[in-house]
């Protein structure tokens, strides 16, 4: 009996020595109670530290906090969703910067020349006035059909074909122009050319002019692009030199630092002709003028006139 107490009193003893002690366990309230984690909400973020909760209701999980989702940003040029492709410019109208072709597939960096002036219509009045006074002043010309050239821009209304513009002076090969120009040029040698000749070589007269056809459907200067030339409309007439009649020539060539007496003579005929004609090219003063002298009647506005 006595070793049953013995037993019986040691036991608590044992017990307590082997059991590490603890405090005493506070009671779990069931507002406080959580929940286990979720299989698919992991409750470890991905450095390892752990995922905290604030309270919730009793029950409810809580989520991992996400970052709010952005709201969408108006449409910009140039925005367009993810994998779209940009959509196709459309076709550059004239006028655009050079990098943009043009809708033929040229480039748009040059713009395109204007559309050359139609035919000039004459006037009848002023055309029979025209004839007229260059019948008076002795000149030789025959009236033609109207000329429609092959290209657009070229033609004449009303041309002539021009063999004298004075009496007693010829052109070298008869020439197709309108009456205005036939007459500035019938102008221009009795007021300018003729009476220079007689102060340079008194005495002599202008028998020949040498010229080249007046009417030719072409660019200005033969060039591939560009303005129409006044040639393809009937306005302009080229002159290469004058025969006098002892036979002597003047022929056009560069003469700005020539101090002969014919230098100074075509001096004074191409400046005076500026007196006549609104465009005047001189022999020398471009690369496509250097054997001649070029003549136009060409209206511009106000009056200007190029001499050079």
């Amino acid at each position: 009996m006595f070793r049953s107490i013995a037993l019986t009193l040691a036991l608590p003893i044992i017990v307590a020595a082997t059991l590490p002690q603890q405090g005493p366990v506070p009671e779990t309230k069931p507002e406080q109670q959580q929940q286990p984690p979720s299989p698919a909400e992991p409750d470890t973020k991905a450095d390892g530290r752990k995922e905290t909760s604030s309270p919730g209701k009793p029950g409810e999980a809580k989520l991992p906090a996400t970052p709010p989702i952005p709201e969408p940003k108006p449409a910009q040029v140039g925005d367009r969703p993810a994998g779209e492709q940009a959509p196709e410019r459309p076709p550059a109208a004239s006028g655009a910067s050079p990098e943009t072709a043009a809708p033929d597939g040229k480039s748009a960096s040059t713009p395109p020349s204007p559309p050359p002036p139609p035919i000039e219509k004459e006037d009848p009045a002023e055309l029979q006035a025209c004839l007229a006074e260059l019948k008076t002043l002795g000149a030789s010309f025959e009236p033609l059909p109207r000329i429609d050239g092959e290209e657009p821009g070229c033609g004449i209304e009303s041309p002539i074909r021009l063999e004298s513009p004075l009496a007693g002076i010829k052109l070298s090969e008869p020439a197709t122009m309108r009456c205005e120009t036939a007459l500035t040029l019938s102008h221009w040698l009795k007021e300018t050319a003729e009476p220079a000749l007689e102060v340079a070589k008194p005495g002599r007269k202008i028998t020949v002019v040498n010229n080249a056809p007046g009417y030719s459907c072409r660019l200005r200067n033969n060039a591939d692009t560009g303005k129409i030339s006044e040639h393809a409309r009937g306005n302009a007439v080229d002159i290469a030199g004058f025969t006098f009649d002892d036979g002597e020539k003047l022929i056009m060539t560069p003469k700005e630092q020539d101090p002969t007496m014919d230098g100074a003579l075509q001096r004074t005929l191409t400046a005076g002709a500026c007196l006549h004609f609104s465009t005047v090219l001189s022999p020398g003063s471009d690369a496509s003028h250097k054997d001649h002298l070029h003549l136009d009647v060409l209206d511009r506005k106000k009056g200007y006139r190029f001499c050079r």
